[in-house]
């Protein structure tokens, strides 16, 4: 028996004659990594947009929770549930790990940042910032900048301040991009770790990471999902192998 969290119905959304979505559905289970795939303007970008309310369909129905979120703002996306990680890392690299997760907590709990220099002392901030800089590997680098931090450390960072949120669906859009091989393994491993603690929807184009950590996997081409299934489903479909893997069939 299936349990979808996300259900994405008919989507579709044109730009003049470019049809950047094309009738797209797909389900996306609750406590499931389910990554999307497709060459570089395939749309999944435009797709993501669309989940996080950035931008409106044309036509179609997003539901989150069985509730029908298609025309709500982001902001009301997001107190339901839905966070995102963006391209390019959005943290404050004035600042010190702490200090970008205490805002982040703070803002979790509606704090009145006028107070913020007095951060440390609200109850909020001791009691759970510990844990939220230990459950992305942070706690040790607590009292470094951030723009000291390695790209992928402060791709762990932007993780732990979206997670504070405690959403139920985290958009991951492309984290491993402009990371060495050592960053790319650390955020694999706590994105394993994160596995059935929160939905994943993961927008990656690094295939090995995809098919270690995904449970299903979509492939949209031309803004179509041309096959959803198991890695192993879609390592084995030949309509996949030849639009996106770039196979000859021989693999």
């Amino acid at each position: 028996m299936t349990d979808p969290l996300l259900q994405i119905v008919g989507l579709c959304k044109s730009f003049g004659a470019l049809r950047a979505t094309d009738d797209l559905s797909f389900d996306i289970e609750r406590g499931h990594i389910h990554a999307l795939i497709g060459p570089n303007g395939a749309g999944k970008t435009t797709v993501v947009n669309q989940l996080t309310g950035d931008l409106a369909p044309d036509a179609g129905a997003i539901r989150f929770k069985d509730r029908d979120i298609t025309r709500l703002k982001p902001h009301q996306r997001a107190r339901l549930g839905i966070a995102r990680s963006y391209q390019i890392t959005h943290i404050f690299e004035n600042l010190t790990v702490a200090e970008n997760m205490g805002l982040a907590l703070c803002a979790r709990a509606g704090h009145n940042f006028r107070f913020f220099r007095h951060w440390r002392r609200a109850s909020l901030v001791k009691n759970d910032l510990d844990a939220a800089l230990e459950r992305v590997d942070l706690l040790p680098r607590a009292d470094l900048t951030a723009c000291h931090l390695s790209h992928g450390e402060k791709r762990q960072l932007e993780v732990g301040m979206t997670l504070v949120g405690q959403p139920e669906l985290l958009i991951l859009d492309e984290p491993m991009a402009g990371m060495g091989p050592g960053g790319t393994v650390e955020l694999t491993r706590l994105i394993r770790r994160l596995k059935g603690q929160v939905t994943i929807l993961l927008v990656e184009h690094d295939m090995d990471v995809v098919f270690s950590l995904a449970d299903r996997v979509t492939v949209l081409v031309y803004g179509a999902n041309i096959a959803t299934g198991t890695p192993a489903e879609i390592r084995n479909n030949r309509d996949v192998r030849e639009a996106y893997l770039g196979d000859n069939g021989d693999a």
